[in-house]
């Protein structure tokens, strides 16, 4: 075998694989990139319809909530997993687990139904995005990443791009459970290339499941975002709630011990400290919280204040992906031809805080659905300038052995934060339509008024109805470009280094544990 069909282990792969292999492995990769990245946008403009089938407006965020929770606990296990049994097993069963919630999730007859395909969904998708950027940290150097991270955002895009059409066309068109249905074929796809591709994973018996870390984060996690949820129907001085974040706070702060014991933990209090590591995750999340929570509620939006169809709501969302596509292509390749990253990072952070800014603006005036969609191309731009970077940033920072759990880690509190701004932004939802009853409606019922619903009212009732939504989503956007803000002067605090040109496995020369 000549050097030109091996993929270089010196400067570009970690394994001395031939091409048509790496290949072949990368195409199964951008797969799983692909039906991670459809199912974010696709149930959007569906929303609607669900619940209006299914149940109430009030459980619309449990279906964006319950996915995010599901996802973000499962999120660190993946990293420590891959680190013990290889990368292939993991991505295997990640997509088998979204899959089954996928399948499980078109043939729900209640909510509650739903909500469970959607925690399986979760648990599978918890690992899909992680796992890509863990495996291509072993294939390619950080210098040479940025490259990658473009054709990962390309796909990652496009997927974005067409899911919100596609989410409305195909809820027209047929039904929202084809919505799930259709991330089968391309899961069953991935799953076949990843398999020719991707060498077998080796067990390590040097690494050890932090079990008592697994179960204290993820209880953080969960009564964190249920607290948050049943805010908005029992009221945020009610019992419950007030139990549930007083139960997270005593366990957050009992994180630091019970890791600090364990020769292993699933959030090492070294790699906390590494102040790279720290601001990356940072910004990540404050730019992951401010843009999930400001545009969770926003299809519903455009459906119900501005008067769009389900497919039209979703083509307004589309200049997201378009400009995060555009922005991850040309800001992978700058990277790796000049090693720099911070830069981007800023011009992104920033682009993005004054887009959310501009979107307040409009949701306040009631502009137009063309008016929305042009302003809505900035915000990819920005998420596209920084994410790649920050990732790159991160990886490069740590130890090679440390590559896996510290991308998971950092996935976690992404996942964390985006979960946190939906939640925040049904509260707000929640309470401004609690604000708006009109006559007839009683005490609670406020937030169970569906579409439908709504548009039986009385002409006041629905204008009144209608307002508060609209105040509801300026103030989301106004939260948002808050909190985008404060990522800003975080990323201002991030110390460049130099990018590394070997590979993540390379460095370590701990070959085939793929």
């Amino acid at each position: 075998m000549s050097a030109t069909d091996v993929a270089p282990a010196d400067d570009e792969a970690a394994i001395a694989i031939p091409k048509w292999q790496f290949n072949v492995a990368l195409a199964g990769l951008l797969c799983v990139m692909a039906v991670s990245a459809l199912d974010a946008n696709i149930v959007g403009p569906a929303l609607p319809r669900i619940t209006s089938d299914l149940g109430h407006l009030s459980e619309l965020s449990w279906v964006l909530t319950v996915f995010l929770l599901a996802s973000t606990a499962a999120t660190p296990v993946y990293g420590k997993l891959s680190d013990m049994y290889g990368r292939r097993p993991l991505v295997t069963t990640a997509v088998l687990i979204f899959l089954a919630g996928s399948a499980a999730c078109g043939l729900a007859q209640t909510m509650p139904q739903l909500l469970a395909g959607r925690a399986i969904q979760g648990l599978g998708a918890g690992g899909l995005m992680t796992l890509t950027q863990i495996t291509m940290s072993d294939l390619v150097s950080p210098r040479r990443r940025g490259s990658y991270q473009g054709l990962f955002g390309a796909v990652f895009t496009l997927a974005n791009l067409g899911g919100a059409p596609l989410g409305g066309a195909i809820t027209e068109l047929w039904s929202w459970r084809w919505i799930f249905y259709v991330n089968v074929p391309i899961g069953l796809a991935a799953l076949a290339l990843i398999w020719a591709g991707l060498p077998p994973g080796q067990r390590s018996s040097t690494h050890r499941i932090d079990y008592a870390g697994i179960l204290v984060v993820s209880a953080v996690s969960t009564c964190l975002l249920v607290a948050l949820s049943l805010g908005t129907s029992l009221g945020w001085t009610s019992l419950p709630v007030l139990g549930l974040l007083a139960v997270a706070i005593l366990l957050a702060i009992a994180i630091f011990p019970v890791e600090r014991g364990q020769k292993e933990p699933l959030i090492p209090i070294g790699m906390v400290r590494n102040p790279v590591w720290l601001i990356a995750t940072l910004v990540s999340c404050a730019l992951t919280m401010a843009v999930f929570g400001s545009l969770a509620f926003l299809p519903l939006f455009l459906q119900l204040v501005i008067g769009l169809s389900p497919t039209m709501s979703g083509l307004v969302m589309a200049p997201t992906a378009a400009g995060l596509m555009l922005s991850l292509l040309v800001g992978g390749q700058i990277i790796t031809k000049t090693g720099r990253y911070k830069t981007l990072a800023v011009a992104g952070v920033s682009i993005a805080t004054l887009s959310l800014v501009a979107l307040a603006w409009a949701t306040h005036a009631g502009l137009g659905g063309g008016s929305m969609a042009a302003l809505l191309l900035p915000v990819g731009v920005g998420l596209g300038l920084v994410m790649p970077g920050l990732t790159v940033a991160l990886q490069n920072a740590v130890a090679p052995s440390d590559i896996g759990t510290a991308t998971a880690t950092s996935g976690f509190f992404r996942s964390l934060a985006g979960a946190f701004g939906v939640a925040a932004a049904g509260a707000i939802v929640a309470a401004r339509l609690d604000a708006a009853r009109p006559a007839g409606v009683q005490e609670g019922n406020m937030a169970s008024l569906g579409l439908q619903q709504i548009a039986a009212l009385a002409p006041d009732a629905r204008a009144l109805v209608v307002g508060h939504y609209q105040s509801a989503i300026f103030i989301s956007f106004v939260v948002g470009a808050a909190v985008a803000a404060i990522g800003l002067l975080l990323i201002l605090m991030l110390k460049e280094q130099v990018l590394s040109t070997k590979a993540g496995k390379d460095r370590e020369a701990a070959a085939l544990h793929v």
